[in-house]
């Protein structure tokens, strides 16, 4: 064999050796491609706003404006979790990598809550809720527009409230139920085993307690689909805000706020947000809807009067040959 034959010889097996240890690492690379961060996405079994289960499943307020949102962030694995008012708040205590779509902004959540700068929704305020014909001790004190007020109710210890202790429906409704529960803790039954607003209508049912508080759009849907929950009444209350407003988060980590950044700068959500507030809209009852949308036309009326922010002050250029 001459000195060529065997000069390429040995570059043709050296070739075929080096490949024998590169392609099972290339191929390795391939296969171990690592996955994105995933957003656990927790979700409350709570009709309109969420449909968790049966041939609606999907459907609801905040299931298809979430749909959207995902859509537009392919950076993430969205993973959804049906979860429990209590375990949300456990969750984003501990740091775990979770967030929900709609959150009410209350001073002590913010110490583990990380909100977005852009409210998700707008939604009219909660009532208070009652069988139908229930009077308390002394009958309804009804102001001029026909709303009572809860502290003032709550002053007769014979009227007892069945309520979620974990759930918030602004300061001034909120601050009510803190004063009667420090003062007269059995006139304030917290039932939070039951979940969310149906085991406590079903209870408030069978008179364990006189009245709740939630939303009466909620109570409607869920009449629709659970015929035996009784019949109610709401009445507006004096604490109540004229709107509900809430915001998408996440726990308040270095990943939470990433992930809250992410959503602040997404294209086409108000679009989708206008959308949202078009089906709530058609979900209310009549005279209701009219409250909303003249709510709504307020409040849009409030923020086109406001002060334009002033213009930037651009540095003055500095003119040829200037240093």
């Amino acid at each position: 064999m001459n000195l060529r034959l065997r000069h390429h010889l040995r570059r043709t097996w050296a070739t075929v050796f080096l490949a024998g240890w590169v392609l099972p690492g290339v191929s390795s690379a391939l296969e171990t491609q690592v996955e994105p961060p995933a957003i656990r996405w927790l979700l409350l079994d709570f009709v309109p706003y969420h449909m968790v289960d049966g041939p609606n499943k999907g459907t609801g307020l905040r299931d298809q404006y979430l749909s959207a949102l995902i859509k537009r962030m392919p950076e993430y694995r969205h993973v959804l979790e049906v979860s429990s008012t209590e375990r949300i708040f456990q969750y984003m205590q501990s740091g775990q990598p979770v967030c929900t779509l709609s959150m009410l902004k209350v001073p002590e959540r913010e110490a583990y809550t990380v909100f977005g700068s852009e409210a998700f929704f707008i939604q009219l305020p909660p009532v208070l809720i009652v069988r139908r014909g229930y009077v308390p001790p002394g009958g309804w004190k009804k102001r001029p527009r026909g709303d009572i007020s809860l502290a003032e109710l709550l002053q007769s210890p014979e009227v007892r409230v069945g309520t979620l202790p974990k759930r918030r429906f602004g300061l001034g409704i909120d601050e009510a139920l803190k004063q009667a529960r420090a003062s007269r803790p059995e006139q304030v039954l917290d039932f939070s085993e039951y979940g969310l607003l149906s085991g406590l209508l079903h209870t408030l049912g069978r008179k364990r307690f006189d009245v709740t508080l939630g939303y009466s759009i909620e109570v409607e849907q869920l009449r629709k689909t659970q015929p035996d929950l009784g019949d109610f009444e709401y009445l507006p209350l004096v604490e109540a805000p004229g709107l509900i407003v809430t915001y998408p988060s996440c726990s308040r980590t270095p990943w939470g706020k990433q992930v809250i950044q992410t959503i602040d700068q997404l294209p086409g959500m108000e679009a989708e947000r206008a959308l949202l507030r078009e089906r709530y809209e058609a979900l209310l009852p009549p005279s209701e809807r009219q409250v909303y949308r003249a709510r709504m036309a307020a409040l849009n009326a409030s923020a086109a009067a406001q002060p334009a922010p002033p213009a930037p002050i651009q540095a003055e250029q500095p003119k040829p040959g200037a240093r």
